[in-house]
């Protein structure tokens, strides 16, 4: 006589119907993706550059190469961004494969598209003035963010896209060096925010 093949759930059915319900919530939560680490580590590197800038704009503590810094610390968030990504697509085809595929290249075309109009209005800024480019990234940003939530119906997503654009708009109206800290603060803080309810909800 053949076995039956084995599964995840047992040969048994469920007891009750709160039993069926556990089991698919918990298949659900194995299947849906980790964005935990992927908020945290961009968290953790908004809020280091933009501690950086103040430091070095207010004069506070030892000179820190603030450029440096943030070079170091986005080439790291990148890389750390890839790796995530490949994890999440490990045994993924088909359609979801597609979306993911095209999310990854909406996010590169946005991030290269705004990289290049600060360029091209780069000369208008005078010495003196304060930089509005890091701004303008942080609000498209939240508009990827705000537009992510609202097509994967994740309110965390959405809402934190929220407040990313609101922090922008007023670190645009906060004096230098003041600006920097709200950026690192408020926009670190909500990806932090996020990332540690992604982890809470799973």
């Amino acid at each position: 006589m053949q076995d039956r093949p084995s599964t995840d759930i047992g040969d048994e059915p469920p007891a009750s119907p709160a039993d069926a319900l556990a089991i698919i919530e918990r298949e659900q939560a194995r299947r849906t993706p980790d964005f935990a680490p992927y908020f945290l580590s961009w968290g953790v590197a908004w809020l280091l550059i933009g501690l950086a800038w103040f430091t070095d704009r207010a004069g506070l503590g030892p000179a820190v190469d603030a450029s440096a810094i943030t070079g170091i610390t986005i080439g790291i968030a990148i890389v750390l961004s890839a790796v995530i990504g490949i994890r999440m697509g490990r045994g993924v085809q088909g359609t979801s494969s597609r979306f993911g595929a095209m999310y990854g290249v909406g996010w590169m075309v946005a991030m290269i598209g705004t990289g290049a109009i600060a360029a091209a209005f780069a000369p208008a800024v005078t010495p003196s003035g304060a930089n509005p480019f890091p701004v303008l990234f942080v609000f498209v940003v939240g508009v990827l963010y705000m537009a992510t939530g609202a097509f994967v119906h994740s309110a965390v997503d959405y809402w934190t896209g929220l407040t990313v654009q609101a922090v922008a708009v007023v670190t645009a109206f906060t004096p230098d060096p003041w600006n920097s800290l709200v950026m690192g603060l408020g926009g670190g803080g909500a990806l932090i925010v996020a990332g540690l309810v992604h982890r809470r909800a799973r």
